[in-house]
């Protein structure tokens, strides 16, 4: 049995209020800060969920970019066309870093200097004379292009389930071009 008495001029009561409100606080504290704790881990795990989503659509836009003057700028050599193949080759590697579909990340890579062999190939065939491999070589440019940045420009509207079938449909496509390229010689 606990008795209670007088000490310090304060009386059994307040003594006990006293330590019921000390326990009572420092429950409370501990439980406020593990809540605010997981508050702050919640919020940073999302904050960094939605900067890695904005560093892959940038990269993205820079590699359409880089890409998308190749058929336009065909026609100005060799050096120009290596430049645009450096740059979209740069965005392909911060999306590689960013990405957890490798399949996807690795067959972009291939993608920029496959479109640049494209575009040198089809200024070598205009140059020596040969408008129709020029021309072939031109049209499939842009239709890889197309279908190239047709289904990426989506990366950020697709749930990444649904981008599974991605990588073997460009890997698929990007073969064929480079057979065409290949059969028509030069």
């Amino acid at each position: 049995m606990i008795s209670c008495g007088d000490a310090l001029w304060v009386s059994c009561g307040t003594w006990v209020a006293v330590w019921n409100g000390a326990v009572g606080a420092f429950v409370a504290s501990v439980i406020g800060g593990l809540v605010a704790l997981m508050v702050v881990r919640l919020t940073n795990k999302h904050q960094s969920k939605v900067a890695t989503h904005g560093r892959v659509v940038a990269a993205f836009a820079d590699f359409h970019a880089a890409l998308s003057q190749m058929p336009r700028r065909y026609m100005e050599g060799r050096d120009v066309i290596q430049r645009l193949v450096i740059e979209a080759d740069a965005a392909s590697n911060r999306i590689t870093m960013d990405i957890e579909d490798w399949a996807l990340a690795e067959e972009l890579s291939l993608w920029a200097s496959d479109l640049g062999l494209l575009s040198i190939r089809a200024a070598e065939f205009r140059e020596e004379g040969y408008l129709d491999r020029s021309e072939e070589c031109w049209l499939m440019l842009r239709r890889g292009l197309g279908f190239l940045v047709g289904t990426t420009q989506r990366w950020g509207r697709i749930p990444a389930k649904d981008r599974k079938n991605w990588a073997p449909a460009l890997t698929s496509l990007r073969e064929k071009l480079a057979a065409d390229r290949d059969s028509l010689g030069g």
